[in-house]
C-alpha cells in the first residue's frame, strides 16, 4: 500500500510540473487561437481555395496549418470544403495537414521540446499535406463534389469582437481540449515514472524500428496535436530517439481511425 502510494504521488508530482511548465504556452496559444478564428473560419478558407487544384493545394495548406483543429474536428470542415467545390486534392491536402498542428501546438511545442521540434512540425504538416493532396490529385477522377453537410457553428455571431475571441480562444478550443491535455500529462507522467531511463532504447536499437512502432502506435488513436506533446515527452523519457517522437506528433494527430472512416466515406477508398 505504502508503494503504491509512492507511485501515485510521483505520477501526480510528474504530472503537476508538466502542466505547470506548458500553461503559459497553453494559454498564449489559446489566445492567438481566438484572434485567428475572426478571419479563419471555415466561410474564409472556402472563399481561398475553393476550387483551386495545385495552387489550391498550397494555399489550403498554408491556411490549414494555424487552424487549431483536431483530427475529428476538421472532417466537418472538409465535408463544407468539399460540399462547396473544392477539389479532392486540396480537401485532402486540408484534412492531412490541419490536425498535426496549430499555433497553440506550435506554442507548447516550442516551450517543451525547443525551438527545433516547433519549427520542424508545421514543416511536417506541410510537407505531408502537399504530398497527400498531390498524390490524390494525380490519382483521381476529381468529379463533382458530393452534397454533404456543412460545418455546424458557421453564422456570424453578433456579439463584439473581443467576446468573440475569449469564447472562442478560452470557451470553445479548452473544452475540446482541456481533458485531453490532462490526460496526456499524466500518461506521460505514468511513463517518467514506471519506465527507467533509456529502457526502450535499450530493448529497440534500431531508430527506424522505433519510428515504426511509434507510428503504429499513434495512428490508431485519437489525440490532438496539443496533447500529443506531453506523450512525446513521455517517450523520450522512455528512451525513444527524437526522430520517434517527431514521428508520433505527426502521426498521432494527424490521423485517426474515426478520421481514416470518414475520409472514406467522404472521398472513397483511393484517397483514403
Amino acid at each position: 500500500m505504502k508503494e503504491t502510494m509512492t507511485i501515485l504521488s510521483t505520477v501526480l508530482r510528474h504530472a503537476w510540473a508538466v502542466l505547470g511548465e506548458m500553461s503559459p504556452w497553453v494559454l498564449g496559444g489559446f489566445l492567438v487561437a481566438g484572434v485567428l478564428s475572426l478571419w479563419l473560419n471555415a466561410r474564409v478558407v472556402r472563399e481561398h481555395f475553393g476550387r483551386g487544384r495545385t495552387g489550391g493545394i498550397f494555399k489550403v495548406v498554408g491556411l490549414g496549418i494555424p487552424l487549431p483543429v483536431c483530427s475529428c474536428g476538421v472532417i466537418p470542415l472538409g465535408a463544407s470544403l468539399r460540399k462547396h467545390g473544392a477539389g479532392r486534392g486540396p480537401t485532402a491536402a486540408f484534412l492531412m495537414s490541419t490536425p498535426q498542428t496549430g499555433v497553440d501546438s506550435i506554442a507548447v511545442t516550442y516551450g517543451l521540446m525547443g525551438p527545433l521540434f516547433a519549427l520542424l512540425r508545421p514543416l511536417a504538416a506541410l510537407v505531408s499535406g502537399v504530398a497527400c493532396g498531390l498524390a490524390v490529385e494525380a490519382t483521381e477522377d476529381d468529379a463533382a463534389a458530393p452534397a454533404a453537410e456543412a460545418a455546424n457553428g458557421e453564422e456570424e455571431e453578433p456579439d463584439p469582437w473581443w467576446r468573440r475571441v475569449l469564447h472562442n480562444g478560452f470557451v470553445v478550443l479548452p473544452r475540446s481540449v482541456g481533458g485531453a491535455l490532462v490526460a496526456g500529462a499524466l500518461v506521460s507522467a505514468l511513463v517518467m515514472t514506471l519506465v527507467p531511463d533509456n529502457y526502450l532504447a535499450e530493448k529497440v536499437s534500431s531508430p527506424l524500428a522505433e519510428m515504426i512502432l511509434t507510428l503504429a502506435f499513434g495512428i490508431p488513436v485519437y489525440i490532438c496535436s496539443t496533447a500529443a506533446v506531453p506523450f512525446a515527452l513521455g517517450l523520450l523519457a522512455a528512451g525513444l530517439s527524437p526522430g520517434a517522437a517527431m514521428v508520433f506528433l505527426i502521426g498521432g494527430p494527424g490521423v485517426s481511425a474515426s478520421t481514416l472512416l470518414a475520409v472514406w466515406r467522404l472521398m472513397g477508398l483511393r484517397s483514403t
